[in-house]
């Protein structure tokens, strides 16, 4: 699917997410807050009193609500708006809100999630978070549901001179658990107009998947040299050697067709040149030329495995033993 989600705002503010210096080691974590001037967020150190999953949780929720009593950010969760209760479901935390959500500006809603999440996303055994407000998911400003947000899901680097933000959905393409096929991915990332979408494509490849069934597709350690896109429809892609690496358990045509096909996802590419510090990339287990742009695969792409262990498991109504009973809180305002 091919989408990009039209601009959100058109302001002259800037936006870069920077995290207070930290001590030694002292601090475990940081507690983000939204700045008083709401063009940024601010990182605070921070250090878990519990050692427990669901202590934490509530610690980092109380401090998010607290009054920071600092000119300089202010309280994460505003007035207005209150946290009723929150799960934590196989990974994703689910955070349940009260109140007038639609009150708040879009520019100050983005910065209040993402100091919400990038805080609760540090705890061991959350990797998503949810928005729920008044008992609806979470939507944008076109409608369309957000669902789960990670740390990725905001890029932190804006540069200086951004004057918009914009959003975006992307598909993904990562490898299957066999290494066979690629599995898509949708994930929705905020960024700045001065970034290249295909180069955010890139980044988020190489951060590797959200979903713990599916595999990054590219050799750890692997550098972007440079991307860009030509007038007919063919991007560049230039990488470092580390991306000639074989990746274990997972063919040379994956790791291509990660590429290609996410990038071809988006309405400007037509097909993909890759390369390795500006020659042509050597992978010996590749009937495609690498000479030359690369088309889409669509043969490659495995749309059902998720799908069929996610129904195989609803039917049966089985339960793994390894997997963990959710935990839940009620939020009790004091």
């Amino acid at each position: 699917m091919k989408r990009l989600v039209g601009l959100l705002l058109i302001c002259s503010l800037m936006l870069s997410f920077v995290g207070c210096s930290g001590s030694s080691g002292d601090y475990d974590s940081k507690i983000y807050y939204v700045n008083t001037d709401k063009t940024s967020i601010t990182g605070v150190d921070y250090k878990f009193t519990s050692s427990q999953v669901q202590g934490k949780i509530k610690e980092a929720i109380a401090m998010l609500k607290k009054d920071t009593d600092n000119i300089d950010y202010i309280t994460t969760i505003p007035a207005g708006l209150e946290l009723k209760r929150w799960t934590l479901n196989d990974g994703n935390l689910e955070l349940f809100f009260v109140g007038d959500y639609d009150s708040l500006d879009t520019y100050t809603e983005i910065l209040v999630r993402a100091a919400i999440v990038k805080t609760l996303i540090q705890i061991d055994k959350v990797r998503s978070v949810s928005f729920y407000v008044n008992n609806a998911p979470l939507v944008d400003s076109t409608g369309e549901t957000i669902g789960a947000m990670t740390a990725d899901t905001f890029i932190e680097d804006f540069g200086q001179e951004t004057d918009s933000l914009l959003s975006t959905e992307l598909t993904l393409y990562f490898a299957s658990a066999d290494g066979m096929s690629v599995v898509p991915e949708n994930r929705r990332v905020y960024y700045s107009r001065n970034v290249s979408v295909e180069k955010i494509v890139m980044e988020q490849l190489l951060k590797g998947p959200d979903n713990s069934k599916l595999l990054s597709a590219l050799p750890t350690g692997t550098k972007l040299n440079s991307i860009s896109v030509s007038e007919n429809g063919v991007c560049i892609v230039n990488f470092d050697a580390t991306f000639e690496t074989a990746v274990t358990g997972i063919t040379e045509n994956v790791t291509l067709y990660s590429i290609v096909n996410s990038l071809t996802e988006l309405d400007s590419i037509k097909q993909v040149q890759i390369l390795v510090n500006g020659e042509t990339p050597r992978l010996s287990n590749v009937e495609t030329d690498l000479s030359t742009a690369i088309s889409r695969n669509d043969n490659i792409i495995n749309f059902t495995s998720l799908d069929e262990e996610d129904t195989f498991i609803e039917e049966d109504d089985y339960v793994s033993e390894d997997e963990e009973t959710p935990l839940e809180e009620e939020i009790v305002q004091e």
